[in-house]
């Protein structure tokens, strides 16, 4: 599906938008597009284009302001919830996640990536930083439930040989003895 199918955008709203303009010869390259990463960095971008995508139905089903919560579990273990698109400002929050774990000596760690639409490579170098914490506080960090273009990123950089990672939350827990 393209962004513009999924915010329902009309021919006037599309012919307003710079990443409609450059992708309309070739609509394929639409699909699934994450316009405000493509196109930041454009001379062309500007302040208007930005109040734009912050009005975008597409833009804000992908880049929810809070796409990452943490609860603790049975066990002393912490589950991190996951949606949205795992970019540069949802691996900060994985970081300050990251900082206040170690703090607490909160090494038994299962991230939720179910809800997760695609991933950058900050939010997977945080996941390989918490993994590398977790077994230095003697614990283990498994990631869960990844589908999509998320797996497909995950599958890309092998990560699976670094972090455990499994199909769902339950397999998840019980590595990590939350079950």
């Amino acid at each position: 599906m393209n962004c513009y199918e999924m915010a329902g955008c009309t021919e006037e709203q599309r012919a307003a938008c710079i990443v409609y303009r450059n992708f309309r010869n070739n609509p394929g390259d639409m699909e699934n597009i994450s316009c405000w990463i493509l196109k930041r960095g454009d001379p062309a971008w500007t302040d208007a284009d930005n109040e734009k995508c912050l009005r975008c139905n597409y833009y804000d089903a992908i880049n929810r302001r809070h796409g990452v919560t943490v609860s603790y579990g049975a066990n002393d273990t912490v589950i991190i919830e996951c949606s949205g698109s795992m970019n540069m400002q949802r691996a900060q929050a994985l970081s300050e996640i990251a900082d206040k774990l170690k703090a607490q000596g909160k090494g038994r760690v299962a991230i939720n990536l179910a809800e997760v639409t695609n991933i950058y490579s900050s939010a997977l170098s945080m996941m390989v930083r918490l993994h590398l914490q977790c077994e230095e506080l003697g614990g283990t960090f498994v990631m869960a439930g990844a589908a999509g273009y998320a797996k497909v990123a995950i599958d890309a950089v092998s990560i699976y040989r670094i972090v455990k990672c499994v199909e769902t939350m339950e397999e998840a827990l019980a590595l990590i003895g939350g079950k």
